[in-house]
């Protein structure tokens, strides 16, 4: 009768050892899941960084272009002005220039006139011989009049030869004053030319920038798309992440059960093997501390909660050591933290690099402690708290 009872006792044992591996392999799917999700939300949120980034440079970029191609259209603006002041210079001057020829060409008219005039004098003082000219003169009534008769015809002479002088140096001055206006049209001209290749070249170089500047706008409009899919991409993965903590949550409680319930079951058989009604007999596992052990631990606690309070730290530690000493989790520090599908920074490399860098040590003080006996939960999991998950909260967790 005790042989067929302790067969029911094996035989219910494993049913619920195969229940057992059941949840655990439906909890380590789960746990697939969120660190798959988990790295989606990691790389979503470095492209959105990236992309944040690239979108700073790109307004960088654009408000230095709208900048260089106000200047452009500034230059532009400003040198219209001096080639329209040239062309109006060069109007100005042909003018001029034409106002001077008709000066010289009336200056030449009136030299030519007055040599006329002068030949026709001349003519008439030798064809009338000079001693006529000077019996006009001895035929004056008195001495003042002889006077004036001789000066008269000196006077004529002196008059002829003046004005002669006088449209000469006319006709030079005007000479002189076309040739330089000429000179100064022709550089004008010459600059009218270098002005209009210079706003060429500055039409050229702000269209250029005009068309850098549409394609930064665009640049600009397609990475504001692209972050706008992202968000909404980084959301949905987040609300899929949340639902996959429910869940996780829910099956970490069904294992917590079966778990009670097999260590409870491994308690009775004890019992019955050993005939013994003693209900003290501890079915957890001591923890056998090696020299690494402190490491590991302040390590994973600083993965885990560094950035929360210190009852935070403790309480992390604490579910590392409540593993350790149930009969359902590997029973060494080093193979809780390892075992497969439990501790996202293990799974991510975050744990390897942390490690390596030495930044447990910021978390050591907790790690210690916990190490030293104190436990201030008595939960086998913990996850971020969401809102979704019943059980104690610390800090930005919940533990159960």
């Amino acid at each position: 009768m005790m042989k067929q009872k302790r067969k029911i006792c094996g035989v219910g044992f494993l049913l619920a050892l195969s229940m057992l591996c059941s949840v655990q392999a439906q909890a380590t799917a789960i746990r697939d899941r969120l660190d798959s999700t988990g790295k989606k939300i990691h790389e979503l949120e470095d492209a959105l960084d990236r992309n944040d980034q690239n979108l700073s440079a790109y307004e960088k970029e654009r408000n230095e272009l709208e900048q260089e191609v106000a200047l452009g259209q500034e230059k532009i603006r400003r040198m219209s002005e001096q080639l329209d002041d040239t062309k109006s210079a060069i109007t100005d001057t042909q003018e001029e220039i034409v106002r001077t020829q008709e000066e010289l060409e009336q200056a030449q008219a009136d030299s030519k006139k007055q040599y006329v005039r002068m030949r026709r004098r001349i003519r008439f003082m030798y064809e009338n011989s000079t001693t006529d000219m000077i019996l006009y003169v001895l035929d004056a009534g008195s001495m003042p009049e002889a006077l004036r008769r001789a000066n008269y015809f000196q006077a004529v002479l002196s008059y002829d030869r003046e004005k002669m002088e006088q449209y000469q140096e006319t006709t030079r001055k005007i000479k002189k004053d076309k040739a330089k206006l000429v000179s100064e049209k022709e550089q004008l001209e010459t600059l009218e030319i270098k002005q209009t290749e210079q706003l060429a070249g500055i039409d050229t170089a702000v269209a250029d920038l005009k068309k850098k500047l549409s394609g930064k706008i665009a640049q600009i409009q397609s990475s504001k798309a692209l972050q706008a899919k992202y968000e909404q991409d980084l959301e949905r993965q987040k609300r899929y992440e949340q639902e996959l903590e429910r869940q996780k949550a829910e099956e970490d409680r069904k294992r917590e059960e079966e778990i009670r319930q097999q260590e409870e079951e491994l308690k009775r058989r004890q019992q019955e093997q050993s005939g013994s009604s003693d209900s003290g007999t501890s079915v957890g596992r001591t923890v056998a501390a090696s020299a690494g052990d402190l490491e590991l631990l302040s390590t994973i606690i600083y993965c885990e909660a560094g950035n929360q309070s210190y009852e935070g730290q403790l309480a992390v530690g604490s579910v590392i050591l409540n593993r350790v000493a149930s009969s359902s989790f590997p029973n060494s520090i080093s193979g809780v933290i390892y075992q497969s599908g439990q501790f996202s920074p293990v799974a991510s490399g975050r744990f390897a690099h942390a490690l390596a860098s030495g930044l447990g040590s910021r978390c050591e003080a907790a790690a210690r402690e916990v190490l030293n006996g104190r436990r201030n939960v008595d939960c086998l999991y913990f996850r971020a708290n969401n809102g979704g998950i019943d059980g104690l909260v610390i800090g930005d967790h919940v533990f159960y």
